[in-house]
């Protein structure tokens, strides 16, 4: 399953949905990868809103099963027709991405994942 930039956040930031996020990070029986470019985005969010808690998305990341994956090629190009098609932000797009690259869905709280042509994991709860 793809980890969306939306779950980190939401669990860093003592957000709503963040138990519902921590508990399918640590529940999960798929195995979870994130893009480097979600955890860019992450960190320049975290650096932004919270400074204080840089260190902590980085002990996240390292005691996670989250595996980072570095886009390659096929996936900037996947990436680039998702924002074409879609109403996505450039991150999103490479979550995009790597979910289809893997074949599997993207665990989100961002609704605009559910304009898209892949499967996704958010709660019934949130907003679109």
């Amino acid at each position: 399953m793809v980890v969306d930039t939306s779950i980190l956040l939401a669990i860093l930031f003592n957000e709503n949905h963040g138990p519902w996020a921590a508990d399918q990070l640590y529940e999960s029986d798929s195995p979870l990868v994130m893009s480097t470019v979600n955890y860019t985005e992450a960190l320049i969010l975290v650096h932004d809103r919270q400074p204080n808690l840089a260190e902590a998305i980085r002990e996240m990341i390292e005691h996670s099963s989250i595996r980072l994956v570095p886009p390659d090629s096929q996936q900037a190009e996947v990436a680039a027709r998702a924002r074409l098609r879609f109403p996505i932000n450039l991150g999103d797009c490479f979550a995009y991405a790597l979910a289809v690259a893997e074949r599997c869905p993207v665990l989100t709280l961002d609704g605009d994942f559910r304009k898209c042509d892949i499967d996704v994991v958010y709660p019934l709860t949130t907003a679109s």
